[in-house]
């Protein structure tokens, strides 16, 4: 009714009779409200199974490992589950609620991980990775610079890629195809780029990709690179991605409260 312009027709059904487009919205609103609120519960409910072993928690992702599961679920329980904002780009609040238990993380999830980073890290800007969505050269550069990736000042760009049901940080002829064709024009560095592949975080399963793509991300802004991996990275962390996902979430969660930043250079 609202996209034909059209809401001062009734609907009706045989079987229930007429209601207004107004009626309409207020029980499409409700039964958005239950399923969102739904989705706490659940976390709530993940965060009391959640365990870990501190001594397999390494720099730099022990900052939240005195954190309470009583501290997290209060977080959890008082967030934004609607629209808030990273400059003039909407992220929704719900879509967090996906780092829970072994979920898929949503592009909203993904970039709330990379915003993060951004604001821990210093001079880190950001390749929007919707960008990878589009077609037209025009819509993937526009998209792409959306969070400030040219910012003045900007010392290193992240961004993950989703390849069709994966996240990934390392298939590297689908990253080095997006990377020549969009972000180097997009920065002005055309074939200065060198590639390496990092061997020492490997997915185990399925279903966390987003997550170890984050973990790595932040490993490199941190100061791990290819040659001291090993100085940073143990394998223990294989056996803590409950504790990951639970620190993302906690830590997203939290970046309404502080997130000042606007982007320039978006269109």
């Amino acid at each position: 009714m609202a996209a034909k312009k059209k809401t001062d027709e009734l609907a009706r059904w045989d079987d229930y009779g007429f209601a207004t487009y107004g009626q309409l919205k207020l029980m499409t609103d409700v039964v958005q409200a239950k399923n969102k609120f739904a989705l706490v519960e659940a976390t709530m409910a993940w965060v009391d199974t959640v365990d870990f072993h501190v001594a397999s928690i390494v720099h730099p992702f022990k900052d939240t490992e005195d954190v309470t599961k009583d501290t997290h679920k209060h977080t959890v329980d008082n967030m934004n589950l609607g629209a808030w904002y990273a400059g003039r780009h909407v992220q929704l609040g719900c879509e967090f609620l996906d780092f829970r238990e072994n979920l898929w993380l949503h592009t909203g999830s993904i970039i709330g991980g990379l915003l993060l980073l951004r604001e821990m890290y210093e001079s880190v800007g950001i390749v929007n990775p919707r960008f990878h969505d589009f077609d037209h050269p025009d819509q993937k550069t526009r998209t792409a610079k959306a969070y400030g990736a040219t910012t003045p000042g900007t010392k290193r760009v992240i961004s993950v890629i989703n390849l069709g049901n994966h996240w990934g940080g390392s298939n590297l002829s689908t990253l080095k195809k997006a990377v020549a064709t969009v972000v180097e024009p997009m920065l002005g560095i055309t074939d200065q780029l060198s590639y390496e592949a990092i061997t020492g975080c490997l997915q185990k399963g399925s279903s966390s990709c987003g997550i170890w793509c984050l973990v790595v991300l932040e490993l490199l802004l941190f100061g791990a690179n290819p040659e001291n991996w090993g100085d940073y990275w143990s394998d223990s962390m294989y056996d803590v991605v409950g504790y990951l996902r639970m620190r993302y979430l906690h830590k997203v969660i939290s970046l309404e409260r502080r997130l000042s930043v606007t982007f320039d250079n978006v269109e």
